[in-house]
C-alpha cells in the first residue's frame, strides 16, 4: 500500500485506508453514517456498460450522494449515466488528484 491508496479494492470486499478516510471526512463524507447501513459497507462493483471497476456497497453510494450535493455530478436525463460537471472536474483534482 502506498500513502496514496485511499481505497484498498479486492476482488469481493473493499477497504477504506486511515488516509482515505480522512479525504473523504474533510469532503463531508460520513463513514460512521455509511458503517451504520445495511448494506455491504465497501466492495468492488463493476460498471455494466464501461465494464470498469469503482467504488459500491454504502462507501460508494455515500460517495456518490455527496459529490450529487456538491453539484460535481448531474444525471443525464432519462439516463443512468452521469456527467461529471466543470465544478466537479476542480472539485476531483483537488480532493483526489483525479484528473476527468
Amino acid at each position: 500500500m502506498t500513502e496514496h491508496e485511499l481505497v484498498i479494492l479486492g476482488d469481493e470486499a473493499g477497504e477504506v485506508t486511515p488516509a482515505g478516510a480522512d479525504v473523504l471526512s474533510r469532503l463531508g463524507v460520513d463513514l460512521s453514517a455509511a458503517r451504520a447501513r445495511r448494506r455491504v459497507f465497501c466492495r468492488p462493483c463493476v460498471d455494466w456498460t464501461e465494464r470498469r471497476p469503482h467504488i459500491g456497497g454504502a462507501v460508494g453510494a455515500a460517495l456518490a450522494s455527496r459529490c450529487f450535493e456538491l453539484k460535481w455530478i448531474e444525471r443525464l436525463r432519462d439516463s443512468r449515466a452521469l456527467i461529471v460537471t466543470p465544478a466537479g472536474r476542480r472539485g476531483l483534482m483537488d480532493a483526489f488528484e483525479l484528473a476527468v
